[in-house]
């Protein structure tokens, strides 16, 4: 699985997704859902424009997941629960998109929506089964990854997500919890046809969207997903 997704880097410049050279990436945040996703967000996108590097257009709008629509976006971001897809077009239109070398991110919650969507579960690799909650160290299980690279372990407040995953499917863990027989993947990145996807389960509350190490692990998720070289936080 590592040697997967290293080479996803190769796969995605084939395709185009480095291509963008210094224009920024086009990322459509998909609002909607279970959880504050408006404020926690308000959280982070503040650090993604003093980046200059994102051009962000946010709307509860699925339609914009068409493939007439979609393809005018560089990284697809998601964070709520609770959603389905409006219609077939909706669902194939993203799908076809990140298979075909597009990017999607999700935080925290992005797993506990589109639960009538076998593709989105595959194409996650991951569905919400549980959680607990509490205090606890996020262990860096990959140093090596573009992602979490020169990252440490760090301590949070959150949700400890727990989850089933597709058949078939071993998530290539970048950070787990530590904690007792709590020990369950936090943060996975793999390949999906040609593009790429990048999921973290931190991030249940403005406790945690507020903690420095993990907007450094989403920001540096985000850059990767698109198909840039990780960076961290301005300071």
């Amino acid at each position: 699985m590592t040697r997967r997704c290293m080479l996803a880097a190769a796969a995605l410049a084939a395709f185009g997704l480095n291509a963008h050279g210094g224009e920024k990436i086009k990322l459509f945040f998909l609002q909607g859902g279970g959880h504050d996703w408006k404020g926690n967000f308000a959280i982070l996108q503040p650090i993604l424009e003093k980046t200059e590097d994102f051009e962000i257009t946010a709307s509860n709008d699925m339609n914009e997941l068409k493939a007439e629509n979609i393809k005018k976006y560089h990284l697809i971001l998601f964070y709520g629960s609770g959603l389905n897809f409006g219609d077939a077009d909706q669902e194939k239109g993203l799908l076809d998109y990140v298979k075909g070398g597009g990017a999607w991110a999700g935080i925290h919650s992005a797993t506990d929506a589109f639960k009538k969507s076998d593709g989105y579960w595959e194409m996650v690799g991951g569905r919400f089964k549980g959680h607990g909650g509490g205090k606890f160290w996020t262990r860096i299980v990959d140093k090596e990854h573009a992602i979490t690279k020169g990252l440490e372990d760090f301590e949070i407040q959150d949700e400890t997500y727990s989850h089933s995953y597709y058949k078939g499917f071993e998530p290539h863990s970048l950070v787990k919890i530590d904690r007792d027989k709590e020990q369950q993947s936090m943060g996975w990145c793999h390949e999906y046809g040609k593009g790429r996807v990048f999921y973290t389960s931190l991030g249940h509350g403005r406790e945690a969207w507020s903690n420095p190490h993990f907007q450094r692990l989403a920001l540096r998720g985000l850059y990767w997903a698109a198909g840039r070289e990780p960076k961290d936080p301005p300071k």
